[in-house]
């Protein structure tokens, strides 16, 4: 128990560079449907060790404050390099988005024409945006079990499983 709660309060040093360097050499040119797969490789190539186990995009809304990120307010939002956004589950993406800005442009498993990558997202204009400094940081990642249920319904919904 106690090695757990050792692991849970490790600091780490993060970069932004080291992370969009990465997401940005395995993106390709259209979606795998794999976007917090290859975001969280990043983050953890940046140094930030985020969960290993994929969750759907949407969770990492949760789970970014709790390792360093800062939610950004998206009025008059002007993106910088590093910055990472998470947009919400809806009845076409079950899984919701996640991507990461490398100073250009958006990128996740795929590089995106914009933030907002499908005409649902654009019609419902949801999102939120995490940032965080280059340097140390404290991973404090702690997830209920009611966090895990909602991402398991989300699943299931997507394979047309009933729970």
């Amino acid at each position: 128990m106690a090695l757990v709660l050792i692991w849970n309060h490790l600091p780490y040093y993060y970069s932004n560079d080291k992370a969009v360097a990465y997401i940005d050499c395995h993106a390709g040119p259209k979606s795998r449907k794999s976007c917090a797969g290859y975001v969280m490789r990043g983050l953890w190539h940046g140094g930030c060790p985020v969960s290993s186990a994929v969750l759907p995009a949407y969770g990492y809304a949760r789970i970014l404050p709790q390792v360093g990120f800062k939610e950004i307010p998206t009025e008059n939002y002007i993106p910088m390099k590093g910055d990472v956004s998470v947009l919400p589950h809806n009845n076409n993406h079950p899984y919701g988005h996640i991507a990461v800005y490398d100073g250009k442009q958006w990128v996740s498993d795929f590089r995106q024409g914009n933030l907002l990558c499908s005409k649902t997202y654009r019609a419902i204009g949801k999102y939120q945006i995490f940032r965080i400094e280059d340097g140390w940081h404290w991973k404090h990642v702690w997830t209920t079990p009611s966090d895990w249920y909602g991402w398991v319904q989300a699943y299931c919904k997507d394979k047309k499983i009933n729970l």
